[in-house]
């Protein structure tokens, strides 16, 4: 897939939190985070004794931590103005995700438009990628951004996807002051997905793409010259591909609350977790 994906280009151009089963008269609830270390490495030996879990600030057990395993929904929003300059790095992304992975693509011109549903089926990806290429000047508005997360969100929470993040790359932002923000952000936390963000330097963040990725465990970086370098998209295939998945307990009649603190006695780690999970039913 790595070497069909590039050609394509050169020739044309998350912690996802869910309530799980009862044990006994204890609820399990799971939730995936990845660990860095101060390098910026990701970190794969973290075992139950390193963590602490609090949900609504009170410490929960912790039943397990493991590698996770179960394949990932991500869903992709471009928003590049119409340049195409994001084009080489989804590839890139595509590839190192490969296998692990399914993808919906987004486009923004200037409605959001999906160019491939979900799927890792390569022909289709390759469509996608010539339809993320450059296509003239865009104008789009920040509204269409917090509609484009909601509707990724909500198609997420349908599928009711394990594992799942929206990756957003974006040169226009999303407006600083929107009614609709908290809803977007209640549709990111009830999905469980893990949003991260990739936008140009000196564009408005607003409530969505500013603390979203903080409440869903994800991440946030700033590019410069509209160039997204190879690193930027690495990091976020690493967060995603080495996840863990953490099993804590509820004791009996507690009710679940949407409020999670993950953190480790492990000096130097920072942990990429959600600091909001989806409701229980």
């Amino acid at each position: 897939m790595r070497k069909l994906l590039l050609f394509s280009v050169m020739c044309t151009g998350l912690a996802v939190p869910m309530t799980g089963h009862a044990k006994g008269a204890e609820t399990q609830r799971t939730v995936y985070f990845s660990a860095f270390d101060a390098k910026g490495t990701a970190v794969t030996d973290l075992t139950a004794a390193d963590l602490a879990v609090k949900e609504n600030g009170k410490d929960r057990a912790i039943a397990s931590v493991v590698a996770a395993t179960e394949p990932i929904l991500v869903s992709i929003l471009v928003d590049d103005g119409g340049s195409g300059g994001f084009q080489a790095p989804v590839a890139q992304f595509l590839d190192a995700m490969a296998g692990h992975a399914q993808f919906a693509i987004r486009a923004f011109n200037p409605q959001p438009t999906r160019v491939a549903d979900f799927t890792a089926d390569t022909g289709a990806l390759q469509k996608a990628l010539t339809a993320i290429g450059q296509r003239g000047l865009v104008n789009t508005a920040g509204d269409q951004m917090q509609d484009a997360i909601a509707e990724a969100a909500k198609e997420l929470q349908k599928r009711k996807a394990p594992r799942a993040a929206i990756v957003v790359l974006t040169a226009g932002g999303e407006k600083a002051l929107s009614t609709q923000a908290e809803s977007t952000l209640t549709d990111l936390k009830n999905s469980g997905a893990s949003l991260h963000v990739v936008h140009l330097a000196g564009i408005e963040l607003g409530q969505v793409l500013g603390d979203g990725p903080k409440r869903s465990g994800g991440t946030v970086q700033q590019i410069t010259g509209g160039v997204v370098p190879g690193p930027v998209l690495a990091k976020i295939a690493d967060a995603l591909l080495k996840q863990y998945v953490l099993t804590y307990t509820l004791p009996d009649g507690v009710k679940p609350n949407d409020r999670l603190s993950l953190t480790t006695s492990r000096k130097g780690i920072t942990l990429l977790a959600p600091s909001r999970i989806p409701d229980s039913k």
